[in-house]
């Protein structure tokens, strides 16, 4: 095996003379990179493995290619199971039978999707293009093997894929509009911010990948201002599917140029200094990342290259956040200038109810010389999240998408003009009660419930955590809640149903 190295032809010939194997391999976590004006020549097989770790990468940085193997080669993929997988051939003689063990094989035209983008997909057998992107869904984990018997096989070069933008006659909303699925052709990472390797005129410049492990997508912009979120690097992993929306019809091209071959994190200089706001929804064991940031040359609506569409996820259990802007729904969204009492709309989805979260993720920096309060419509409570970091709430598929606003710098006036955060906030669903503390200052304490004659139906204690639910076995109707901690009485009206 050879580990990443400049000098290929001299461990080269050291790997042979030592394994006497015909094959030279290139491990998970490994990487050949051949620099521009180098030569490389494999004078036997070549196999580029992957496993659950990682994968080998051999990243030809020449325009045209300077790479001659005169063995067979073998790419290998690790594709882990019960989830869908975004994938692309690094080999231009693959079909769709390598992936072995399910027929859920799909590619997405854009051009079909009427009145709905979920139209667009299309179940595939046969040839796999090469910078193409394709959705396939694997029962179990495989690693799927790209083989071909010539080097001619092996994609390297300049490619280029037609991409479009489709305006239904029947409609579509514009945020649903333009997405495309593309793939990696290369067995090696791409850099999405080499700007001479790509040709990205006819896009907004953002790549979208899905994450199965979070069933989300990490979400990168390039532009002036780089940033990413839900993990996003500025990388695309090799043999990877990405998505991207289309602002016209056109294509994308990629080029040799923009191959890599180690995916290092993205640095940190990339994001805004002290004008960036990362909020975070969770639950259910899932999480998902709003970005407002403030750049001057921006403006209040969608700016190309410096704001970024939301692209929902399909599981139902996976909370969803974003903003509103010009009836754009945003993942990133980036204004011009941070205003005293400035709104921003705060929109929540999630097709499964429960508690969720909205807090402020540690890497945020707007907070350290801004206030930032968020309103709940719903409930009708500012809560200053700058000092609590957090916000638990209730949430039912049937409440409205745009249940929050963002305020900065609120005045007393707007603040007094909702309701103030309670210490406990309680919410039900049928006999469900749900008790969640919004202060770490109480401890242990009782709840006892009321009917409205003043009799005491339930009694029961509740221990020192975020978030307590109990099941009621009372009968549909209006209650009074009572909690008891610390000498201090907390009361709610409460609403069972059956």
């Amino acid at each position: 095996m050879i580990k990443t190295t400049r000098h290929i032809a001299l461990c080269l010939f050291f790997l042979l003379s030592v394994t006497g194997s015909a094959q030279l391999v290139i491990s998970p976590g490994s990487s050949i990179t051949i620099t521009q004006g180098t030569l490389f020549f494999i004078g036997t097989n070549l196999y580029i493995k992957s496993d659950g770790s990682g994968s080998g990468h051999l990243a030809d940085q020449n325009l045209s290619g300077n790479t001659t193997i005169t063995g067979d080669i073998t790419i290998d993929r690790y594709l882990s199971a019960d989830g869908w997988h975004n994938t692309s051939s690094p080999v231009n003689n693959s079909t769709s039978s390598i992936f072995t063990g399910t027929d859920l094989i799909f590619y997405y035209d854009e051009t079909i999707i009427l009145n709905d983008w979920n139209f667009g997909w299309v179940w595939y057998d046969g040839p796999l293009s090469v910078m193409r992107g394709y959705d396939i869904f694997l029962p179990s984990t495989i690693t799927t093997s790209y083989y071909s018997s010539s080097s001619g096989n092996l994609n390297s070069g300049t490619y280029s894929l037609d991409i479009t933008r489709t305006d239904p006659a029947n409609g579509e909303v514009e945020n649903r509009k333009g997405w495309n699925l593309l793939g990696n052709p290369f067995p090696s990472p791409l850099d999405w911010l080499k700007e001479t390797g790509w040709n990205k005129n006819d896009i907004n410049d953002a790549k979208y990948i899905w994450n199965p492990d979070n069933s989300n997508y990490t979400i990168f912009l390039g532009g002036t201002a780089p940033t990413g979120i839900n993990g996003a690097t500025q990388y695309i992993p090799s043999n990877q599917g990405f998505w991207v929306q289309a602002m016209n019809n056109g294509s994308v091209q990629v080029d040799n140029t923009a191959r890599v071959g180690v995916a290092s994190s993205t640095p940190g200089f990339y994001k805004n200094s002290d004008q960036e706001l990362r909020l975070i929804a969770s639950g259910n064991n899932y999480n998902d990342e709003a970005l407002i940031r403030f750049i001057p040359v921006s403006s209040i609506n969608f700016d190309l290259n410096m704001d970024a569409s939301k692209l929902f996820t399909r599981n139902d259990s996976v909370p969803q956040l974003y903003t509103k802007t010009s009836g754009q729904l945003l993942a990133i969204n980036t204004l011009p200038s941070i205003k005293d009492n400035l709104p921003v709309l705060l929109e929540f989805r999630v097709a499964t109810a429960g508690i969720y979260m909205i807090s402020i993720s540690d890497e945020s920096t707007v907070t350290d010389f801004n206030t930032v309060y968020l309103l709940d419509k719903l409930e009708d409570k500012m809560i200053n999240l700058s000092s609590s970091l957090e916000y638990r709430f209730h949430h039912n598929p049937s409440n409205e998408n745009s249940r929050f606003v963002i305020y900065f710098n609120p005045s007393e006036d707007l603040i007094k003009s909702h309701g103030h955060t309670d210490d406990f906030s309680i919410t039900t669903y049928k006999n469900t009660i749900s008790i969640i503390r919004n202060s770490s200052e109480y401890g242990q304490g009782r709840l006892n419930i009321y009917n409205l004659h003043g009799q005491n139906v339930y009694s029961n204690s509740i221990e020192n955590t975020p978030t307590t639910k109990i099941n009621l076995p009372l009968s549909g109707g209006y209650y009074i809640a009572s909690i008891i901690v610390n000498n201090s009485k907390f009361n709610y009206k409460i609403l069972i149903s059956q």
